[in-house]
């Protein structure tokens, strides 16, 4: 208990940039133990040695919200510096978490992957061909051990050139990410894996964020096409476009997980990709909004003049979004509506008319809006006051005048 307090409270870092060798000795005491970091390069993918007990496993998921907290750290990185964002897949994050646990459980820090056996450890694979079992064309890895948040990994990576080239690298497009705590001398154990597979275009919504409260979000799609389409869910597909990398989506205005997928195309081929994300704390039921409860007239009986000389109002849908058709009636015979219906966030007028015989009484009128559906609008019909002040006396407009300052 003493030394895992210990190890707890370590501060310092060793920013470990060259893989180990197979067989190098980790044996350190456990005080000399602080977080450490490690990368590597693919440089021979394509040479599969055999092996035995290498990879091929799915490991437990240790803290799936830690693992997308890195996946979105590096992808925050990577738009800083204009670089695409990765797209999160499921091969790779398998290929990275069964990684992370056998570093804890064989309690070793290595890229490559060895069994511990009567306290030895045993060369099993090299680290690319682990990957493999996983998941094709492997870029690059990053490792690290006895760091406590996803943030300050993430920072020990980009603090070491190697770690933050893969991270950064324009030949990746996928990552993967595995997170394991509660075995090993380091106790907590984090692998990136980078990749991509060339025939395989990822589509990215918002840096590959888990969720969302705002129903537009961002979309980046890899590739150079000549057009694509797009749609939400099981939905219509748009029409044919020209493509683009980024263009800003609308997901479907109701809470859940969303996929959008895109079809791309060229005059040779077509290929198409997806990506989800979750919407929350969107409104679910129409609700007619955006409209007073009172609007008040000034008229001046000397001049004849009303303040204001009319008044518009444009009625909306404040639950999901989705358009209203609306229709008006009125109580009243000194002001006209115009139109008397339309269509969210169509524009109304209220006109205040001649009065015929004006006396210091205030009139008043009614102005119901009533949104037109199948099923029950919330807060449809909904009444408007329309009152009329009138005043003996002019209406005295007060007018600021602009000052601008001439250049010197």
């Amino acid at each position: 208990m003493i030394l895992k307090r210990l190890l707890l409270h370590l501060t310092s870092i060793l920013l470990l940039i060259s893989c180990w060798l197979p067989g190098t000795s980790m044996a350190q005491s456990l005080d000399e133990l602080p977080p450490r970091i490690s990368s590597i390069i693919n440089e021979s993918p394509t040479q599969i040695p055999e092996y035995f007990s290498c990879g091929d496993q799915v490991a437990p998921v240790s803290n799936w919200d830690y693992e997308q907290q890195v996946v979105e750290l590096v992808n925050q990185e990577r738009k800083i510096r204009d670089l695409p964002p990765l797209k999160r897949v499921d091969l790779l994050d398998e290929a990275a978490r069964y990684h992370s646990a056998d570093l804890g459980q064989d309690n070793y820090f290595d890229h490559d992957s060895y069994d511990r056996v009567a306290g030895e450890l045993n060369f099993v694979c090299l680290w690319w061909a682990r990957i493999q079992t996983y998941y094709s064309n492997v870029r690059a890895e990053n490792i690290a051990a006895g760091y406590q948040t996803p943030a300050s990994v993430v920072a020990a990576w980009m603090d070491s050139p190697g770690h933050r080239n893969n991270m950064l690298s324009a030949y990746s497009d996928e990552i993967g990410v595995g997170y394991y705590s509660g075995s090993g001398q380091y106790n907590t154990y984090w692998t990136q894996d980078f990749g991509d597979r060339g025939s395989v275009y990822p589509v990215v919504i918002n840096g590959e964020a888990a969720q969302t409260n705002d129903r537009m979000v961002s979309l980046y799609i890899y590739g150079n096409w000549d057009e694509m389409r797009l749609r939400n869910n099981d939905g219509a597909w748009t029409n044919w476009q020209t493509f683009q990398n980024t263009l800003e989506w609308e997901l479907p205005p109701t809470n859940g997980e969303h996929t959008v997928s895109v079809e791309m195309r060229d005059s040779s081929t077509s290929t198409a990709s997806s990506d989800t994300i979750y919407l929350s704390a969107q409104p679910t039921d129409p609700e007619l909004g955006n409209l007073p409860a009172i609007i008040t007239f000034t008229y001046s009986i000397p001049t004849g003049e009303y303040l204001p000389e009319l008044a518009s109002q444009s009625p909306l849908n404040v639950g999901n979004y989705d358009p209203l058709n609306w229709e008006i009636s009125t109580e009243s015979t000194w002001f006209t509506v115009t139109p008397a219906s339309g269509t969210t966030p169509d524009v109304f007028q209220i006109i205040p008319g001649t009065i015929m015989t004006p006396s210091l009484i205030t009139t008043t009128g009614i102005i119901t809006v009533s949104a037109n559906s199948l099923m029950g609008i919330e807060c449809s019909p909904h009444v408007i006051n329309v009152a009329i002040q009138m005043i003996d006396s002019p209406i005295n407009r007060v007018y600021i005048p602009i000052i601008t300052r001439s250049s010197p």
